[in-house]
């Protein structure tokens, strides 16, 4: 039976493809050296609003990061009843946020399995403040997993092998254009692409080598890119007031008709009661 393409899926059956691929060994494997790659990257950032889009709920990148704002994107899927920050539903290219009002903006995988990835990274950029931050996470062609994609079928599993691998120089040349200034990159997961543990046995050595070195042959990479753009600033604002009018604030991205929906599902249970669904 073939396999549906990962960009057709409506944005429900889309989060709960990723939410069962990292259920699985792969996918969990993934997701443990993201978070490494991410609690090193948020330690060395600082900013009052952090905002991750894409991954699963309940398990966010961004919680080790010690901004008093932290908000999750997910497209749907199950939501759990506890979990490190509030978490939205919305779309990755229609974001519900009003322009130049994030700190830290974090990308997982959403380039890979969005249908517009163009449009995703557009939308980042307008949310993000000039002299924030972008952390993109993405998977790796030039790797053993990026082989393992290329002898890829109709019968394999949804992901990650039928998300897009897109090169890191392609990403970096995306962000020039948009005004975001590449920093620095860094790879991750220079394991085989082999959910049995006897074989990846055999070669831990030559991935702990290789992650020492931390060539750029990892099956996922994170980038960092700076927005780079002039702007006043009036007094000291607060992180919540950036949201306080976010229904009458909001703008839609470049070519987009509809509204976007901002609807909280889940906060902590110490969240700020300023906090509510608009």
């Amino acid at each position: 039976m073939a396999v549906q393409s990962v960009f057709r899926l409506g944005v429900h059956d889309k989060q709960r493809a990723w939410d069962r691929w990292v259920d699985g060994r792969l996918g969990h494997r993934i997701q443990v050296e993201e978070r490494r790659l991410a609690r090193r990257e948020l330690r060395r950032l600082f900013g009052q609003v952090v905002l991750q889009v894409g991954g699963t709920a309940g398990f966010p990148l961004i919680a080790d990061s010690l901004a008093p704002v932290r908000l999750h994107v997910v497209f749907g899927g199950e939501v759990p009843k506890t979990s490190h920050c509030p978490v939205i539903l919305a779309e990755d290219n229609l974001l519900p946020f009003p322009t130049d009002s994030v700190d830290i903006l974090v990308l997982q995988h959403s380039l890979d399995i969005s249908a517009h990835p163009h449009q995703v990274l557009r939308e980042a950029e307008r949310v993000l403040r000039p002299g924030g931050r972008l952390l993109l996470f993405g998977f790796n062609p030039a790797s053993s997993w990026g082989l393992r994609k290329l002898i890829s079928t109709p019968l394999d599993s949804l992901l990650p092998w039928h998300a897009r691998f897109m090169r890191r120089s392609q990403i970096e040349d995306w962000c020039r254009l948009l005004n975001l200034v590449p920093e620095l990159s860094r790879h991750a997961v220079y394991s085989l692409p082999l959910a049995k543990t006897g074989i990846r046995k055999l070669f831990k050595r030559i991935e702990h080598s290789m992650a020492r070195k931390e060539w750029p042959i990892g099956a996922v990479y994170c980038l960092r890119a700076k927005k780079e753009r002039n702007a006043y600033i009036q007094g000291k604002p607060s992180p919540l007031g950036r949201f306080a009018n976010v229904g009458q604030t909001l703008k839609p991205a470049v070519g987009m008709r509809r509204k976007p929906i901002l609807r909280v599902v889940q906060k902590p249970d110490d969240a700020s009661s300023d906090w509510r669904s608009v």
